[in-house]
C-alpha cells in the first residue's frame, strides 16, 4: 500500500526587519498521521548579531480561534558577522560554478557550509552549499547543487560568514505531535542584537498509509 506525502510552502521567503516579529501561516495538521515543519532563518545584514532571532514553534489544542496557542519548540537564530558578496555575472539557473571578483578578499574562502543568496524578488533567494574556493585569482566558487533560479550582480546578494564553521543560515526539521491540531511559526526578532534575517519555512504531510 503507497503513502499519501506532501509538501506545501507554510511562509515564503520574507525578511523579518530587527526590532519586529513575524507571524507565519497556521496551517491544519489534524488529519495527519505525520507532519514535518523545514524551518530556515538567514542573516540578511553587515552587521555583528550576538543573541540572534528566536524562532518559536507553536502548536494549537483547538481548531479555531487565537486562545490556545502554546510553543512546541524553540530555537535561537543564526549568529555572527555577516559579510555581503556579489555577483560579476549574470549565473543561469542549474550553474554551479559562480563568478565572484576576489572571493578571498569577501571572505568566501571557508568552503564545506552554507550562504544565503538573497534576491531583490525574494521568492528567488535561495541557500547553497558551497564546495570550493578558487580564490582571488580564480574570482569564482562553487556550490554543491545547481542555481534554483537566475542571480544577477544588479538582483543578488551573498551573505557568508568569515569563519570556518560557522553559518549565516540556521535550518531546524520539527517532528509535530499527531495530537495538534493546527501549527504555525514566530519569527521573533524583537531581542537579537541587531541583524534583519530572511526567514521561511515549508511542511511535509503524511496523510494515508
Amino acid at each position: 500500500m503507497a503513502l499519501t506525502k506532501s509538501v506545501a510552502e507554510v511562509d515564503a521567503w520574507a525578511e523579518v526587519t530587527q526590532p519586529s516579529v513575524r507571524e507565519g501561516a497556521t496551517v491544519d495538521v489534524s488529519g495527519c498521521y505525520e507532519a514535518i515543519l523545514h524551518i530556515d532563518a538567514c542573516l540578511s545584514e553587515a552587521v555583528a548579531e550576538t543573541a540572534g532571532a528566536t524562532i518559536i514553534v507553536q502548536v494549537s489544542s483547538n481548531t479555531t480561534g487565537d486562545a490556545d496557542w502554546t510553543p512546541f519548540a524553540t530555537f535561537g537564530g543564526p549568529t555572527g558577522t555577516a559579510f555581503k558578496a556579489d555577483f560579476t555575472a549574470t549565473e543561469a539557473a542549474g550553474q554551479t560554478v559562480l563568478t565572484i571578483t576576489n572571493p578571498d578578499t569577501l571572505n568566501l574562502d571557508h568552503p564545506g557550509k552554507l550562504l544565503f543568496i538573497e534576491n531583490s524578488t525574494p521568492a528567488n533567494s535561495e541557500i547553497v552549499f558551497q564546495v570550493s574556493n578558487e580564490g582571488d585569482a580564480g574570482d569564482t566558487i562553487t556550490i554543491l547543487d545547481g542555481l534554483a533560479f537566475e542571480q544577477t550582480a544588479a538582483a543578488s546578494d551573498i551573505w557568508e560568514i568569515d569563519a570556518a564553521v560557522t553559518s549565516v543560515v540556521a535550518q531546524y526539521n520539527v517532528i509535530l505531535p499527531a495530537s495538534a491540531n493546527r501549527v504555525r511559526v514566530v519569527y521573533n526578532n524583537r531581542n537579537s542584537t541587531a541583524a534583519d534575517i530572511f526567514t521561511r519555512c515549508r511542511i511535509s504531510k503524511l496523510t494515508a498509509i
